[in-house]
């Protein structure tokens, strides 16, 4: 039978939503940013600042963008997590803005990978939207691997006015999750949709995520841009 959610559990989901980030967690901005939409004052980053975890440049020759990929793996609470068994979701999407009155989005392309500890090796798994997976020896190895495959196929293709946004989100999940990871990797919306398991049990794993996030595990969010650039000067 479906579950039903209480109203009060309801009420305690958007509650949760609506608390302020926790440390470490950074919506919708770098961290001198003012999370306001592109082309809005966002402050700009042409390389990875110290410690950030992502940072994003044009390439001068053709206009697509470099994206960087920090010290994701490196911070306290993802160690941890990873040393406990927790495979490390990590989403970066990368978006090719035109400047306008109103900006306009001009490309958009999204990029999956998860990383975790194998106990019995100490080794490291990592997973790409790819289909790849990766046996390296340690955490900076995994960084480059991810780093190497990172490579959004965006360009302007018309005269005018650019710049690139980049966003990041690194997630730890836990290990129930595995399977629906792997049909997340996949870009399936997962057995649910096709009435193959209990809507609830969504639900449920759902609201676990947001308790993660209202308790201040790790979770990280980064945005970042480039400054504007010219297309007709890059030929």
């Amino acid at each position: 039978m479906p579950a039903v959610v209480p109203a009060a559990g309801v009420a305690l989901v958007l509650a949760l939503a609506l608390l302020p980030a926790m440390p470490g967690m950074v919506p919708g901005a770098g961290p001198e940013g003012d999370g306001k939409r592109p082309g809005w004052g966002l402050v700009l980053h042409a390389q990875v600042p110290s410690g950030a975890p992502l940072g994003v440049e044009v390439v001068e020759a053709t206009g697509r963008p470099r994206v960087t990929l920090g010290p994701v793996l490196a911070s306290e609470g993802v160690r941890t997590s990873l040393g406990s068994g927790l495979p490390v979701r990590i989403r970066i999407v990368t978006e090719l803005w035109r400047v306008r009155t109103f900006d306009a989005l001009e490309g958009r392309h999204e990029w999956r990978a998860t990383v975790r500890l194998d106990p019995l090796t100490t080794r490291y798994l990592v997973e790409t939207s790819g289909g790849e997976t990766l046996d390296v020896a340690s955490a900076e190895e995994a960084r480059r691997a991810l780093q190497a495959r990172l490579a959004p196929p965006l360009q302007p293709d018309r005269e005018g006015r650019f710049y690139y946004l980049a966003r990041i989100e690194v997630e730890t999940l836990s290990l129930s999750d595995l399977e629906e990871l792997r049909r997340w990797l996949r870009g399936d919306m997962g057995a649910a949709v096709g009435g193959q398991e209990n809507v609830g049990s969504v639900l449920g794993r759902g609201f676990r995520r947001l308790l993660v996030r209202a308790l201040g595990l790790p979770v990280q969010r980064y945005e970042t841009r480039t400054p504007t650039f010219d297309r007709s000067n890059l030929d």
